[in-house]
């Protein structure tokens, strides 16, 4: 018999979130197998296993709290060689990244849905792609994921509904709204799921306990909340911002995909930051009368861009975002919310950010009123640019406006700071070549 117990994993944190194992009591394990994801409040990551061996018992349970120095798992003897074959402990590693091993002569470019072999190990998916398959009758465990380190998507499912229905679509096996009784002492049943498979806004009726990221997000915004926030808003005409991304989108076509309105907006924040230094501080104020505390005014420019998952809101950052270029933002921009996306963000990724990002236009919005990353003293978000009245040459005349707003912490920030550096923000995407040109 031996142990495994929860780390530290380097964060200054005492404890972790059991989000989902991905063994199971009786699995034969293989050393730096991955055995677990937890979730601090930082960031969410993968536990290997640090020998190879059967698993004897999980000791907690999925969204359970456990502390540093906590038994998670009990192993039994170590797997023994089979004449001819290779033990789990030789066998290898399958990493975060790469899809997990099928069979000779199946394919794995795809998911494969066979009901006659279900693997024994809990598969790994969202929430929402548990509760698709459970209201559609599959198990899981007869679905091969597609999705990093075999992770069973939401595509995934559907492909295996549709061999087993011949085509039939998810969504048409759920009852019509209209159908559910507006009250009855009868099991209720579950809402039906937003278009396009989306988990957004989707939740069953009924009382459910704080997890997961939604957990560490309820944490962060209680503390931000106690911020003295001050705002600021205006747009500007984003013709030329648009042309110029038009022109370098053609001069380099094989990297158009990833050059994003998002990218010029970073570098405008990384930019004016450098011009005002004190808008990329942070502040920690002491409790009790008096106000002591300290001010720190970091050396590195490193801005978080809010990226939206299935799980919830994570803020990648991007480390001395004021030294790379347009296209090297660009690149960071994607790979970083594809990592968010997937889950296959690393905790580096998700730490050490002095200022904050948010581009909700891209779900449409004009304005909002965003709310600071403590300790952080400054965050900007942009609104969706769309054609709409703005005065040109003293006529009235439709032209695409991008909206901003800005947000700072009023304990540091003062509105004319606030206004000065929403301002160059502004300027410099109004005439974008001067922007590309520092």
């Amino acid at each position: 018999m031996s142990d495994f117990r929860l780390p530290d994993v380097g964060e200054g944190l005492d404890q972790a979130e059991i989000v989902e194992w991905l063994v199971a009591e009786g699995d034969e394990v293989a050393r730096d197998q991955p055995l677990v994801e937890i979730l601090t409040d930082k960031s969410q990551t993968q536990l290997p296993s640090p020998t190879a061996g059967v698993i004897s018992r999980l000791a907690f349970a999925e969204g359970d709290m456990a502390a540093v120095g906590d038994v998670l798992v009990e192993y039994r003897q170590p797997i023994s060689e089979v004449a001819g074959e290779p033990t789990a402990a030789s066998m290898p590693v399958r990493s975060k990244e790469q899809p997990i091993a099928v069979p000779p002569g199946e394919a794995t470019t795809q998911a494969t849905h066979d009901p006659s072999r279900p693997t024994s190990r809990r598969p790994k998916a969202a929430p929402i792609v548990r509760r698709n398959a459970l209201e559609a009758g599959v198990d899981l465990r007869s679905i091969v994921g597609s999705g990093p380190g075999g992770r069973i998507t939401d595509a995934d499912l559907r492909q295996a509904i549709e061999e087993r229905t011949g085509g039939a679509d998810l969504g048409a096996r759920r009852a019509p709204q209209s159908s559910i009784p507006a009250r009855s002492h009868a099991p209720l049943t579950p809402p039906p799921a937003a278009p396009a498979g989306s988990s957004l806004g989707q939740m069953a009726i009924g009382t459910h306990p704080l997890r997961g990221i939604r957990r560490v997000t309820a944490a962060a915004m209680d503390q931000s909340w106690k911020i003295p926030h001050i705002h600021g808003a205006d747009e500007i005409d984003a013709s030329a911002l648009l042309q110029s991304r038009r022109h370098i989108r053609e001069l380099q076509p094989d990297r158009a995909a990833r050059l994003t309105p998002l990218s010029f907006f970073v570098m405008a924040v990384a930019h004016a930051l450098r011009r005002y230094p004190l808008m990329n501080a942070s502040i920690e104020v002491a409790n009790g009368e008096g106000g002591s505390g300290s001010i720190t005014v970091h050396d590195d420019v490193n801005i978080g861009i809010a990226v939206a998952t299935e799980q919830g809101l994570l803020v990648p950052v991007i480390r001395h975002a004021d030294q790379r270029s347009l296209f090297d933002l660009a690149d960071e921009v994607a790979r970083l919310s594809s990592a968010a996306r997937d889950r296959s963000i690393g905790t580096i990724d998700l730490q050490q950010g002095t200022c904050t990002v948010s581009n909700y236009g891209s779900m449409g919005g004009r304005y909002s009123t965003p709310i600071i990353r403590a300790p952080e003293v400054a965050i900007v978000g942009f609104g969706a640019i769309r054609e709409r009245p703005i005065v040109v040459a003293g006529e009235v005349a439709a032209r695409p406006t991008l909206p901003i707003a800005v947000a700072a912490d009023h304990r540091l920030i003062d509105g004319d700071l606030m206004t000065a550096f929403q301002e160059h923000i502004l300027t410099l995407l109004a005439a974008p070549a001067a922007l590309l040109a520092r």
